[in-house]
């Protein structure tokens, strides 16, 4: 997939701690206009007792390395649920999808390894608007200190959007 300069990418926790941990994240900032919502970044600030302190994130940093960080309201939350009945999603996803539902772009494309997502990219026409934190990576050359788990990879990726098409 080509990728353009100042490209938007909308990024749920799990895509965030993993660009961290991997040592990619300066280089996807710098070159794509990382945009997500609140919940996300509330997210990156949890679950630190299951962290090494080298993987922890910087709030600040985050925030600033960030194109946009959107804020959902109870009443788009409503109605994205009475839109799409209430899909299994965690809050951040949920939130994300929100945000995605209501962007006017064309040009957006979103990264997220968790299945339910992508179960609702698939329900939405947007599996083409799908992208593997590794074809971002691979992309702009990153030297990644960590090889990355393999739902981020453009296999795992490719093979579930295959199995959606074929009704699997």
């Amino acid at each position: 997939m080509p990728f353009l300069h100042g490209q938007v990418v909308l990024v749920d926790t799990n895509v965030i701690i993993e660009a961290h941990r991997t040592g990619c994240w300066p280089q996807l900032a710098g070159f794509f206009r990382i945009q997500t919502v609140e919940k996300i970044v509330e997210e990156t600030q949890t679950g630190y007792q299951n962290r090494r302190p080298e993987h922890l994130i910087d709030e600040a940093a985050l925030r600033s390395s960030l194109d946009l960080v959107h804020d959902i309201s109870d009443e788009q939350r409503a109605r994205f649920n009475l839109a799409y009945g209430h899909p299994s999603l965690d809050p951040g996803e949920r939130d994300l999808l929100v945000y995605a539902d209501s962007v006017a772009a064309d040009a957006w494309l979103l990264n997220s390894p968790d299945m339910a997502l992508v179960r609702f990219a698939h329900g939405r026409q947007w599996l083409d608007r799908l992208v593997s934190l590794e074809a971002m990576a691979s992309h702009l050359r990153a030297r990644l200190k960590y090889d990355l788990a393999q739902n981020y990879c453009e296999r795992w990726l490719s093979e579930r959007k295959t199995r959606l098409i074929l009704g699997a």
